[in-house]
């Protein structure tokens, strides 16, 4: 039986071999080729990528890739795949060989992106400048390289049709969280938009000292913690009370009717719940002032820094209600109806089957949710902080949070390298807090850990 698999085995590898083989080769060779084209005295001229690296004229100009370390990482890239196609006879296991052509494919295609918007930025004051077709054959070899290796992955039964439908969100995951961790390096540099975001200067930890030096880092750091713990103590408090009040009406009809009011405003847009805030706590014509309070009496909610704390906490509780009590919810529907059975034998009451039998078997979902919530602690709901309380400046100091402060030092001061600083403090110690929060989970509990 070994003989004959290793004889049907070695016409696949040497296969798979040779696509690797020639898709490198191709990869080096479209350096050879066009990568950009422009107009000068109204004659037609190209570039290729390999004038880009080793410097050619350009209209009277010298130009040349002023990031080298591109043409390295790609290079790199096709050494790799070369090595790998050194050893693959040694690969026992084919699904490795296509996971490893599908981790080259992905950093083949995001080296060639770089190196495209290197090339067009050097050509953008050109006359009728443009990318030419090597671009776009280079990407369209990764495209084909990750293809090639999904397919072999598929020929081995390692991929189902049911995960070629998840990978969708799982490719919008990776460009919209993950390939954005490049631009990390931002949070280093002063930038100047003269010179550009690369050859701007390297300042070290200057953004991050400038960051907590000033009273905003404080600000925001206490809003983002305290009201995330805020939310999730009472979130998941009332979730589980709603969810376990849900799972004990028998009728059918009115749990459904209770779980879609309930769950109608998630998904309303924050922008939506901004203005019926705003229709409430208005003070020409809000209900409050002109329906409740009367007339001599009202409030200027929207200046007045001392209630936001109870409005933004109601706000969220209000809108996330129904999504934690369905989750819940639905962790109680799992649960042995014959643990209940038995426990009315003995002679137990509902609160005693509640908190005997339904809050016990409740402690992994708990667990997980609230170690998911607390990986999110030093995030918050940017229209929460941002749309409900109107951007009123009279209340930065209780709905300033690090992701309106990441927004204002963007868009309104115009500072990307001070937002990239507060962005990548966010993201670092909302790391830390994730692990050790399961650590500590893991030492209480190690069966209802994460990891």
């Amino acid at each position: 039986m070994e003989t004959k698999t290793k004889k049907t085995l070695l016409p696949v590898q040497g296969k798979i071999l040779w696509d690797v083989i020639i898709l490198s080769i191709l990869s080096v060779l479209c350096f050879l080729l066009p990568f950009a084209h422009y107009t000068y005295h109204r004659v037609q001229w190209t570039v290729s990528g390999l004038q880009f690296i080793t410097g050619t004229s350009v209209q009277d100009g010298e130009v040349v890739i002023a990031s080298q370390w591109l043409l390295i990482a790609f290079i790199a890239a096709a050494v790799l795949s070369i090595v790998f196609a050194l050893v693959f006879p040694k690969i026992k296991k084919i699904r490795l060989a296509g996971f490893l052509i599908i981790l080259g494919g992905i950093l083949e295609l995001l080296f060639s992106v770089l190196f495209t918007m290197q090339v067009q930025y050097i050509m953008a004051d050109a006359r009728n400048a443009g990318t030419s077709y090597a671009a776009w054959l280079l990407a369209l070899i990764a495209v084909i390289t990750i293809a090639r290796g999904f397919h072999i992955l598929y020929k081995n039964k390692v991929l189902s049709p049911l995960d070629f439908m998840i990978m969708p969100g799982c490719i919008y995951f990776l460009i919209n969280n993950y390939f954005p961790l490049v631009g990390i390096f931002i949070a280093f540099k002063r930038v100047d938009y003269s010179v550009g975001i690369m050859n701007s200067e390297w300042v070290g930890f200057s953004n991050f000292t400038y960051l907590f030096s000033s009273s905003d880092a404080w600000v925001m750091t206490r809003n983002t913690i305290l009201y995330n713990v805020a939310f999730i103590i009472l979130g998941n408090l009332l979730g589980i009370i709603v969810g376990i009040f849900l799972s004990e009406v028998f009728s059918k009809k009115l749990q459904k009717l209770y779980q879609t009011t309930i769950l109608l405003p998630q998904l309303i847009s924050i922008i939506i719940v901004a203005y019926i805030v705003f229709a409430f706590l208005s003070n020409e014509a809000g209900l409050i002032n002109k329906g409740i309070l009367g007339e001599g009496n009202e409030i200027n909610f929207y200046n007045t820094k001392i209630y936001w704390p109870f409005i933004l906490t109601f706000v969220n509780l209000w809108k996330g209600l129904g999504y934690n009590s369905i989750i819940y919810l639905s962790a109680i529907v799992s649960i042995d109806k014959s643990l209940y059975e038995a426990a009315y034998v003995d002679g137990a009451n509902r609160w005693q089957q509640i908190t005997r039998i339904t809050v016990p078997l409740l402690k992994p979902s708990i667990i997980t949710l609230v170690t998911m919530s607390i990986g999110r602690i030093f995030y918050s709901d940017f229209g929460l902080f941002y749309q409900v309380p109107m951007d009123s400046g009279a209340l930065y100091s209780v709905t300033q949070t690090i992701d309106t402060y990441v927004y204002r030092s963007l868009l309104q001061l115009n500072n990307i390298a001070m937002a990239s600083a507060a962005s990548a403090y966010q993201s670092v110690v909302g790391f830390v807090v994730v692990l050790v929060a399961n650590g500590i989970v893991r030492k209480i509990d190690n069966e209802n850990a994460m990891f």
